[in-house]
């Protein structure tokens, strides 16, 4: 099932979908997720425990990492600790 970020948000930032759900016991969690086109202004920076991990399998995304922007393109990747604020 795809989800919006959250259910009170007009515009999401992402849709996801969590693709470990079944899993018990599980350490990580594991979501396919789409981010659909934004202006950069529109983002805006969260944090929560853990660490995420991003791939991109088409197009490209901007993130936002300690006050720096990045863009990754198709077969990039990052690695990133969640506790810090990001985008």
């Amino acid at each position: 099932m795809r989800f919006p970020e959250r259910p009170d948000v007009p515009a999401p930032s992402y849709f996801f979908e969590c693709l470990t759900f079944a899993t018990q016991g599980k350490g990580i969690q594991v979501y396919l997720a789409e981010f659909p086109q934004r202006a950069p202004v529109e983002g805006s920076e969260h944090f929560h425990e853990g660490s995420e991990f991003l791939f991109v399998m088409e197009g490209s995304l901007t993130i936002r990492f300690q006050g720096e922007d990045r863009e990754l393109g198709a077969g990039d990747s990052v690695l990133l600790d969640s506790s810090e604020p990001h985008s």
